[in-house]
């Protein structure tokens, strides 16, 4: 039998796992349901993992055959790649689209743009205005075929920065002014202790609000606060948690 030689290069791609330090290149997961004309005011998040710069961001987006693409009209787009995913060395990268990039404090360019990352240190990467998709940010200085990666792995790791969490429950038989509380966990752990934000309260009974009680990186204490003692509940409630860069 002959040999085959393995390089770096033939191994980027499926068998050599996520590569694409980038999250949410193909712009699949949205858990803040932005839509139509997305106006977002500087250090704002829209699409998972991608916030306004610092003069904000106007975009709408589309997508086509499984490729979400943005057309920015104003602004820019940020991501921040967390140092923990990082190790020293050169990096590159690549997108389609007309809109140009750029790595950290580097200079803006048109796809292929070259950069060096610090291992353990955090790097942003920034579009301007005109259209992007398929953004990736890998090792070496030739861009390869754009990574698709599979949509519940791409939301799993969006969810260590923020997590809509719905389909909240409690009930109990409870004194006026003591709440109904449960614990609520996270389907993946947190980057740090999350802000929440209850955003639906759900189908409440006996109750007009809920609270958060002491959230962690793994979950948090939901309640609902009794109008009078009796059955007290609610179903279908949701929050957002958020733990971003």
């Amino acid at each position: 039998f002959g040999l085959v030689k393995v390089t770096w290069a033939n191994l980027k791609g499926q068998l050599a796992g996520t590569h694409n330090k980038i999250i949410n290149g193909n712009f699949g997961v949205n858990q803040r349901a932005v839509s139509g004309t997305v106006v977002l005011t500087a250090g704002q998040y829209g699409h998972d993992r991608f916030k306004a710069g610092a003069s904000g961001c106007i975009y709408t987006f589309a997508t086509s055959a499984n490729v979400t693409t943005l057309t920015i009209s104003a602004g820019s787009l940020v991501q921040v790649i967390e140092g923990i995913n990082l190790f020293s060395g050169s990096v590159v990268l690549s997108w389609a689209g007309t809109a140009q990039g750029k790595i950290g404090g580097g200079s803006y360019g048109v796809s292929g743009v070259l950069g060096t990352a610090t291992g353990g240190t955090n790097m942003s990467v920034e579009f301007g205005t005109g259209t992007l998709s398929k953004v990736q940010l890998e090792y070496g200085v030739t861009p390869s075929v754009f990574e698709y990666g599979t949509l519940w792995l791409e939301e799993a790791r969006c969810q260590r920065y923020c997590q809509l969490v719905t389909g909240i429950g409690a009930s109990a038989y409870q004194a006026s002014g003591s709440a109904v509380v449960v614990t609520v966990g996270f389907k993946v752990r947190m980057r740090a202790t999350p802000t929440l934000i209850i955003t639906n309260n759900g189908s409440l009974i006996n109750s007009s609000s809920t609270t958060v009680y002491a959230p962690s990186v793994d979950g948090f204490g939901f309640g609902v606060v009794p109008l009078t003692t009796g059955p007290t509940s609610t179903i279908g409630a949701t929050a957002l948690a958020t733990a971003e860069l």
